[in-house]
């Protein structure tokens, strides 16, 4: 049986459609957002002063995969790039809502078309999943939903009792996630794939349900190993001076962000640099207090991660939640050792970093220090962090994904 997969962004899908496509399995991929240059917004590009136009290519190429089929790609609508619109420019509410209106229109358009298709398996994602699993249960079509975070019900949880001790770090926008279609998205799902025991475990602890259990399948994700091919050999951490932290993705109090920076912050300047990439969701004032001693960088092209990445010696991961965690993987393949918790994915060995047993300011600060104390063990943790990747690449992930579907009986 061929499988239909659908997800109104972007995130990993494109490489679940890639390993399908490669396994013989895609009937079609259907997303809002890929890089086809003659429709809109990508037009734009063309029309556009040249400084401007060369800033939108960075951007559109992001979701440019020349290895897809493109007549096996649905697209349609521009919400998405609207909520990132928005998001960029701070409006997070606005991007929120946006968010909602897309991902239920796009739900709805996915479900007639499985309303007249040939029956296929049906591969969709968290949040706009409900109306297409029932069009297709309604033809007998197995139903297969890909969580890419934790339940929500668990994070509210969490973050109500982060915000009793760090509340000043919160927009209101980070505070709550909305929960209302997680139990009917088990309910509808044949399997349900998460990226990490802990994403798993919320799961389980929120629904306290034997049979949505069983349907629970952890599934690695994968980072993509062409854009780190061509990186330098790892060189030695310097014997003295700052050893080189990287916090990359979200700046967030989800991942743990208050905890670097008051961790950072007890760690003399000649034995620490800290850089921070990624779009900052925490008051400004709250910011500025550590700023001084901080390098920012707003979200920056995919291309440049890698480079970025192996400008460092330690990536910083303290997340209080994840579905996941592809940075992780990518900063291994990268020579960065890992400091992370044990809420993401654990990519983390002992011979490539520290697994902190709790998440505090303290433990980040005390795993620091431990790290800049020992440069011979940095050095040996980064030796072996290339290696360590090489269980999360693209084709590890599209074989586990044709054993996952024989297992499933597709």
């Amino acid at each position: 049986m061929q499988v239909a997969l659908f997800h109104p962004g972007t995130q990993h899908s494109w490489q679940s459609a890639l390993s399908l496509q490669q396994l013989g399995k895609l009937a079609w991929y259907a997303t809002s957002i890929y890089y086809k240059p003659d429709e809109l917004p990508y037009r734009l590009e063309r029309l556009l002063p040249t400084a401007l136009a060369e800033r939108l290519a960075l951007e559109f190429r992001r979701f440019q995969h020349p290895d897809l089929d493109p007549a096996l790609i649905r697209t349609g609508g521009l919400s998405e790039w609207l909520e990132r619109v928005a998001a960029r420019a701070g409006a997070y509410r606005v991007a929120s809502r946006i968010d909602a209106w897309g991902n239920a229109r796009f739900a709805r358009q996915v479900a007639r078309d499985l309303g007249s298709a040939e029956p296929v398996a049906v591969w969709g994602y968290n949040g706009s999943s409900t109306e297409a699993f029932r069009a297709a249960r309604a033809r007998g079509m197995p139903c297969i939903l890909d969580r890419t975070n934790g339940d929500f019900r668990v994070y509210n949880r969490m973050m109500a009792q982060l915000a009793e001790s760090h509340g000043e770090w919160f927009l209101p926008t980070e505070l709550r996630h909305d929960h209302s279609l997680c139990d009917q998205e088990y309910a509808l799902a044949d399997a349900i794939l998460v990226g990490s025991p802990f994403a798993a475990n919320t799961i389980r602890e929120a629904t306290a349900d034997p049979a949505i259990a069983a349907k629970l399948r952890i599934l690695n994700y994968c980072y993509d190993a062409r854009n780190f091919t061509a990186l330098p050999p790892t060189a030695s951490a310097p014997r003295a001076g700052p050893v080189r932290f990287l916090f990359l993705g979200l700046v967030i109090p989800r991942k743990g962000i208050h905890h670097v920076l008051e961790a950072f912050e007890k760690i003399p300047a000649c034995d620490a640099q800290l850089t921070i990439v990624g779009d900052m969701r925490i008051p400004r004032k709250v910011f500025a207090r550590y700023a001084d001693r901080v390098t920012y960088l707003p979200t920056v092209p995919r291309a440049d991660v890698p480079r970025i990445m192996s400008q460092h010696h330690v990536l910083l991961l303290p997340s209080y939640f994840e579905g996941a965690g592809i940075v992780l993987y990518e900063a291994l393949a990268a020579g960065c050792a890992l400091i992370q918790s044990r809420n993401c994915a654990e990519a983390v060995t002992p011979q490539t970093g520290i697994l902190l047993d709790e998440i505090s300011t303290e433990a980040v600060h005390a795993a620091m220090a431990s790290t800049i104390a020992d440069r011979a063990r940095l050095d040996d943790w980064r030796a072996a962090a290339p290696a360590a990747a090489l269980a999360y690449t693209f084709e590890r992930y599209r074989d586990n994904i044709g054993r996952l579907l024989a297992d499933l009986g597709i």
